[in-house]
């Protein structure tokens, strides 16, 4: 026998506290359901994408040593690659130049027997390793060894403006105030000076068969590498040397 319903003198189904939770809750599961279905459907939909993707990653990693030391980046993806197509074969438009951008042409099987190119843009990014100044420092300030902080990243190009090894930071000098955790730049480093004016310095002048040394006393200050006025102590006479360490310079014939 079946269950009778109850209703009301109009006929409509009374809804209670019970009924309307119970209600709530069918429609919470299947609010549920239907998010786990469109979120799977995109899972597959991403993994697709992502296959095609990656094929190209790492065609453009097999031309570099090292394939972890780059990434690379597709910077535009054709519509045709975001399904679940047949690469045929790949090969390069243009190979990546200095700054890492180039072009990658895909031939794709669109149908049995039909076959289309498209072509994916993409950027190489290098591993670097970049320092980092751990507390704030003040101009004039020598950078020493414990004064900095390795950290990786990926950049493209060459990279030109950032210190190539920790051998071009530690012993260089602030050219300005900066603050804790600046990245250290070519822009914010100048070597130290080596030389202060009134010291006193050997003289060298060397040629093929011949090598003359001198005491010398500097005119000027100076940093590696630097020209500067100094003062032949025995003849009185000024001459432009080179700094060559801390202790000597030497005439340029």
């Amino acid at each position: 026998m079946d269950t009778p319903i109850n209703t009301s003198r109009d006929g409509k189904i009374p809804w209670g506290p019970e009924a309307v939770k119970a209600l709530c809750a069918a429609l919470l599961i299947l609010f549920f359901l239907i998010a786990a279905a469109a979120g799977s459907l995109r899972t597959v939909h991403a993994a697709g994408e992502s296959a095609a993707e990656a094929r190209i990653i790492k065609f453009v990693k097999e031309i570099y040593p090292g394939g972890d030391a780059v990434r690379v980046k597709l910077t535009t993806v054709p519509a045709q690659l975001r399904e679940n197509v047949k690469i045929v074969n790949l090969s390069f438009v243009r190979i990546p130049d200095v700054g890492g951008d180039g072009v990658c042409s895909v031939e794709i099987e669109t149908a049995p027997g039909r076959l289309r190119t498209v072509q994916v843009p993409f950027r190489v990014f290098a591993k670097r390793e970049l320092y980092v100044l751990k507390g704030a420092g003040q101009k004039g300030d020598t950078i020493g060894p414990k004064d900095v902080v390795v950290r990786e990243t990926y950049m493209n190009g060459k990279g030109v403006g950032y210190p190539t090894s920790m051998e071009d930071v530690v012993g260089k000098v602030l050219k300005r105030d900066v603050p804790a955790n600046t990245l250290v730049t070519d822009q914010i480093l100048e070597d130290r000076i080596v030389l202060k004016r009134g010291d006193m310095v050997t003289i060298i002048a060397e040629s093929d068969k011949l090598v003359v040394r001198a005491r010398g006393k500097t005119v000027d200050k100076g940093r590696m590498g630097d020209v500067i006025r100094v003062k032949n102590i025995a003849s009185g006479k000024e001459v432009m040397a080179k700094v060559v360490s801390s202790s000597s310079v030497k005439v340029e014939f």
